[in-house]
């Protein structure tokens, strides 16, 4: 399973067959970060899941069920894989939403449309992800 990595260090410990690591740079952004590493999480579960159906007896732990992991997969109950695809899609959901979220929370700008500094700020929204029309943004007077 993936274990996040303390919030200081660069790292995103997601495991994969070959026990490689990813690696995110120092300058990823720490919201970013939180949501990659939400993410990779969700990941771990599903795959842990899959495994555990290869190979009942490698789990551990006591279900809600009454009996354990194991014994729930050796049996091919298909409610373990329901519960986890419900899972990871709520919480990839709630990301996602969240990452929307803070593409529309864009400040608006007194810079007018077609000045250098207009365009400077579009091309900084563009690059980071963000809406690049904002109703608060300066407008042209039309009259």
């Amino acid at each position: 399973m993936a274990t996040a990595a303390a919030d200081d260090d660069a790292t995103l410990e997601t495991r994969d067959g070959s026990n490689s690591r990813t690696r995110m740079s120092p300058t990823v952004d720490p919201q970013v970060k939180a949501w990659l590493r939400r993410t990779a999480s969700c990941h771990a579960h599903l795959c842990w899941v899959v495994r555990l159906f290869g190979k009942p007896e490698t789990a551990g732990g006591q279900s809600l069920q009454g009996e354990d992991f194991a014994a729930r997969a050796a049996r091919g109950d298909r409610t373990l894989l329901f519960d986890a695809l419900g899972c990871a899609a709520d919480q990839i959901a709630e990301i996602r939403e969240e990452i929307a979220r803070e593409m529309r929370n864009t400040p608006a700008t007194a810079e007018m449309p077609g000045s250098t500094g207009k365009v400077r700020v579009m091309i900084e929204r563009a690059e980071t992800g963000r809406d690049l029309f904002i109703d608060g943004d300066a407008q042209t007077d039309v009259r």
